[in-house]
């Protein structure tokens, strides 16, 4: 994995050939996580992003930007695993969809956002107030 990133899952996958001429990993597929730092640009295929110290509270007065870049002319799918932040304080902005940013805060699981460009950026921000769990997401090119 690049600096700042960890692998999650094998480093050693072994391919199994079946009678049937298909063949499956031993092991799901490995891919790059971001470590808890704010912000920065996700490449490859897929991965996960999370909110600073996720999955404990994030940091008052946080201020995060992470662009995830795929291939060109490549979309991005993003997916929330979990999502509870402070609710009209504390926000994550999604830009790099059709239309204008999307915004999310509160404790509801966000619906999946599809890019329509080659890339996604997240904004995340908290007050000096109460703090939450945070935000994980998969995001998949």
């Amino acid at each position: 994995c690049n600096p700042g990133f960890f692998l999650e899952g094998h480093a050693l996958l072994t391919c199994h050939a079946n009678s049937e001429n298909s063949a499956s990993w031993d092991f799901p597929l490995p891919f790059c996580r971001a470590d808890d730092a704010c912000g920065g640009t996700l490449r490859g295929q897929s991965g996960i992003i999370s909110s600073p110290h996720f999955p404990l509270e994030y940091s008052n007065n946080a201020d995060c930007t992470w662009t995830i870049l795929a291939e060109p002319g490549d979309t991005i799918a993003l997916v929330f695993m979990d999502f509870q932040l402070e609710d009209g304080y504390d926000v994550l902005e999604v830009a790099g969809t059709e239309g204008s940013s999307l915004w999310f805060t509160g404790m509801n699981l966000p619906a999946p956002v599809i890019s329509s460009k080659n890339w996604l950026r997240l904004h995340f921000t908290s007050d000096g107030n109460h703090r939450q769990k945070g935000f994980s997401a998969q995001y998949q090119g």
